[in-house]
């Protein structure tokens, strides 16, 4: 089955992260000890969570590098699973948000200045918006829109 084919028969969407600075340790914070975050969403979801992207230590071209995009969290469900998809991005936000609140803390505590949005929606299917409806209220649309080949 193509990229492109497995794409359409599921449920996607993006996340672009941007709580990059000295000493934040973003990715561990947000997997969780021994995976324990994205593992409570999937379980309690059927979704799929991955971190991608450069900074994420996901080494997926050759095994020997990571992608040449930005770091980001994609999540992907079945096509079938609006409610799994809804859900897993919701607790996906809600986690987001919880590690924003000790980015900024971070920042605040070593004077750096960090200017935008720690997090924002990127890639969505043609009907994601529409399926997820209010779950993206205050969310930032990332600047990264356009669809992979």
């Amino acid at each position: 089955r193509s990229t492109a084919c497995a794409r359409r028969l599921r449920l996607w969407a993006h996340i672009y992260l941007y709580m990059q600075v000295q000493g934040f340790d973003l990715v561990p914070r947000l997997i969780g000890r021994g995976g324990s975050n994205m593992r409570r969403i999937a379980e309690k979801t059927g979704a799929k969570l991955r971190i991608r992207g450069r900074g994420s230590g996901h080494l997926e071209i050759d095994g020997v590098r990571e992608a040449p995009t930005p770091l980001m969290v994609a999540v992907t469900t079945d096509k079938g699973d609006r409610d799994g998809f809804c859900k897993a991005i919701k607790l996906t936000i809600a986690e987001l948000r919880a590690v924003e609140q000790r980015f900024v803390a971070h920042c605040q505590q070593y004077n750096i200045e960090h200017e935008g949005p720690a997090f924002g929606i990127g890639l969505l299917p043609d009907n994601g918006r529409d399926i997820l409806g209010d779950i993206l209220d205050g969310v930032p649309r990332a600047p990264v829109c356009t669809r992979p080949s």
